[in-house]
């Protein structure tokens, strides 16, 4: 499977219930933490691979493209690529969506630009699972709730959704539809007379023809729809974001140590290793590799290796749902016969470098974060930098992450 690429992001509506805080602005590019709301949903999706961005345009789209038509500088932070289409007209979401349809891939991941639903993405667009129907033309994110009056829920029957519900008249607990769509672009075909809704139309008829399939998730959701949801993502969606993280060491670990490994022929994964990675980010948590790599110094082989082989790495996980965050690798020894490589750094493990660079840039809740590597000195590193560090056993990997999120949640 090709790996996930694009998401098409919808922040063309008015959002008429915020009144005088989207008259000049739409409401996805509200000001939330020092950004437009939409920036801290697409600068989640990047996190899992996505590098294209599609923003489906309609209310104030001058706004929109003004901001991020072009090389934008949130663009250039971003380190892919943002496309805006506007609609002529408000088409509603299924119209602009089949407006947008020369610049959809086969498959695209499709969301609102006004809610996060932060759960592990690559699970509901890379992975297969027995018992669901092979033909199918989407995929949409649910989200448990035990008490909801805002939002319709949808029925299931097995993996298949049967049913969308009106919204109920008392809280009761069921599943609601987050926002989040894994789509194939054949659902275009669907969406014939605009304006047309995905959701009051398209979808109810995919449902009944048994193409729409259903897949509950848990993870922290807002939308910023109505005035006192907005002034609690302003007051608190950053510390919600925040996230523990698993550092882990690579050779050993992840991978049999056959000797500094840098090429892909000579890689194999420890059993279960990619099993536990994709369990981290079930569990919400980043997930780092921190890795010496002194045949850097030693000269056996250069930066573009390594980090040719994690691009590698990143790929296979994504086929399985898994991903990791970030990397850090220390090139130094003091043995090294590399002039400006042979020094004693403050990267190489036991040493932080690696780690307090990590924390300085993704912020982890310290408390629940871990470091684990089959050396002591990984162990050593962890304790260091502020967070339970263990050295583990061969071959141990998923036991290890399966008994710490137990322990540590």
């Amino acid at each position: 499977m090709e790996s996930v690429k694009q998401a098409a992001i919808l922040i063309g509506g008015k959002g008429t219930r915020l009144g005088d805080a989207v008259r000049s602005t739409p409401k996805p590019l509200l000001d939330v933490c020092g950004r437009p709301f939409v920036e801290h949903v697409i600068l989640n999706l990047r996190r899992f691979g996505f590098d294209s961005f599609l923003l489906l345009a309609g209310y104030q789209a001058e706004v929109v493209q003004e901001r991020y038509r072009g090389n934008s500088q949130f663009e250039e932070e971003l380190g892919a690529s943002i496309n805006v289409v506007v609609e002529p007209s408000p088409l509603g979401t299924g119209g602009a969506l089949k407006f947008a349809g020369d610049y959809l891939q086969d498959e695209f991941l499709l969301l609102n630009g006004d809610s996060i639903f932060d759960f592990n993405y690559l699970d509901l667009c890379n992975c297969a699972r027995e018992h669901e129907p092979t033909e199918w033309l989407g995929r949409i994110a649910l989200l448990p709730v035990e008490s909801a009056t805002r939002y319709g829920f949808v029925e299931l029957n097995g993996a298949t959704i049967s049913e969308f519900r009106e919204k109920p008249q008392e809280p009761e607990s069921g599943l609601i539809n987050s926002g989040v769509y894994w789509l194939r672009k054949k659902v275009l075909d669907y969406i014939v007379d605009t304006p047309c809704s995905l959701e009051q139309t398209i979808f109810p008829t995919l449902a009944n023809e048994g193409q729409l399939l259903g897949r509950s998730y848990n993870g922290f959701f807002i939308d910023i729809g109505i005035p006192e949801d907005l002034d609690r993502a302003r007051e608190t969606l950053t510390d919600c974001l925040r996230k523990p993280a698993a550092f882990l060491d690579r050779d050993g670990t992840l991978n049999h140590d056959d000797g500094y490994t840098h090429r892909i022929e000579n890689f194999r994964w420890i059993d279960g290793a990619r099993a536990a990675i994709k369990q981290l980010n079930d569990a919400g948590y980043l997930v780092f590799i921190v890795t010496n790599q002194a045949g850097l110094a030693r000269g056996y082989y250069n930066a573009a290796a390594v980090n040719t082989l994690h691009q590698w790495m990143q790929d296979e996980l994504a086929r399985e749902g898994a991903h990791f965050d970030d990397v850090r690798f220390c090139p130094h020894h003091p043995e090294g016969s590399i002039e400006e490589l042979a020094i004693t750094c403050d990267c190489r493990k036991p040493a932080t470098g690696m780690l307090t660079s990590l924390i300085e840039r993704w912020q982890p809740v310290l408390e629940r974060s871990f470091m684990l590597g089959d050396a002591e000195k990984d162990a050593q590193a962890g304790e260091a930098a502020g967070v339970t560090g263990r050295k583990i056993a061969p071959l141990s990997i998923l036991a290890e992450v399966q008994a710490l999120l137990a322990h540590k949640g």
